[in-house]
């Protein structure tokens, strides 16, 4: 049993890599295009830490935090997104497409799960400008950071990889939506202006909404909590927020699931 499973994983995996090369042969096709792409999607992501520098150059801060903190936050939160929206996220927009011109049948008769297939169909070479942006906004604001104790780093990756699932199950929501709500790519705005709270500590926010980015959807863990971690920052609501995490996720599986059972095919 253990067997078969250890390789329904690697069948799985071989899948997703071969999605990937296919799709990224296919964008090196017009590579000029594609670097120039990568090049704005990695301006773009540091424009938010950009106007944090102008905050803090005019002598205005957040309080509780240090400029290189707040840019450790940022490049953490950049980094989480700059996985996600490359590796998985394209599910998001590929199913709205997909809807809207009625080819979204072609996933439902393969012979992989309909969320398998999704997420195999979901790399997005572009956004691996996201990527390099979050990595070099990271390592430029722990150059700032004195030496890190080793269980921080650990609570941090832990913290982290609880990061990567909510931004799943933010992608579950908006996949499950996109279903439903045929051609409406509103749906990639209103996930990206939601998510963008995550850009800024926690403890800016009043009580209410800190307990909403905390308990209800977890936006705290796209980087307040984990970048807290890292620093030996106070964590109050951590274990809270992980047990939402979890919740949102299964219940955006739920979600999913459910919406996909009701696809009716258009075209159009």
């Amino acid at each position: 049993m253990m067997r078969k499973k250890t390789s329904s994983i690697y069948q799985w995996i071989k899948i997703y890599f071969h999605g990937m090369k296919t799709s990224l042969a296919s964008r090196m096709a017009y590579r000029g295009d594609f670097f120039m792409s990568m090049i704005i999607m990695m301006v773009v992501e540091l424009f938010g830490p950009l106007v944090t520098l102008l905050i803090y150059h005019n002598g205005a801060s957040f309080p509780g935090w240090e400029r290189h903190e707040v840019l450790l936050l940022q490049g953490t939160f950049l980094l989480s997104r700059g996985i996600a929206f490359p590796f998985f996220m394209g599910m998001v927009w590929n199913t709205i497409r997909r809807v809207q011109e009625g080819t979204y049948d072609l996933l439902l008769i393969k012979p992989r799960s309909i969320l398998q297939m999704s997420i195999i169909t979901a790399f997005d070479s572009e956004d691996l400008g996201k990527l390099i942006g979050g990595l070099l906004l990271f390592f430029y604001a722990l150059k700032s950071v004195p030496a890190l104790p080793l269980v921080n780093w650990g609570v941090f990756l832990l913290l982290f990889v609880f990061s990567l699932i909510t931004m799943f199950a933010f992608g579950l929501f908006m996949t499950g939506l996109g279903i439903v709500w045929v051609g409406n790519y509103r749906i990639y705005e209103i996930f990206i202006s939601t998510m963008d709270f995550g850009l800024y500590p926690r403890s800016i926010f009043t009580k209410v909404f800190q307990s909403i980015i905390t308990w209800v959807i977890p936006i705290s863990l796209l980087g307040s909590f984990p970048a807290s971690a890292l620093l030996g920052k106070e964590m109050t609501g951590v274990f809270g927020a992980m047990a939402c995490s979890i919740g949102f996720l299964l219940l955006g599986l739920w979600f999913f699931h459910r919406m996909a059972r009701n696809y009716t095919s258009a075209g159009g």
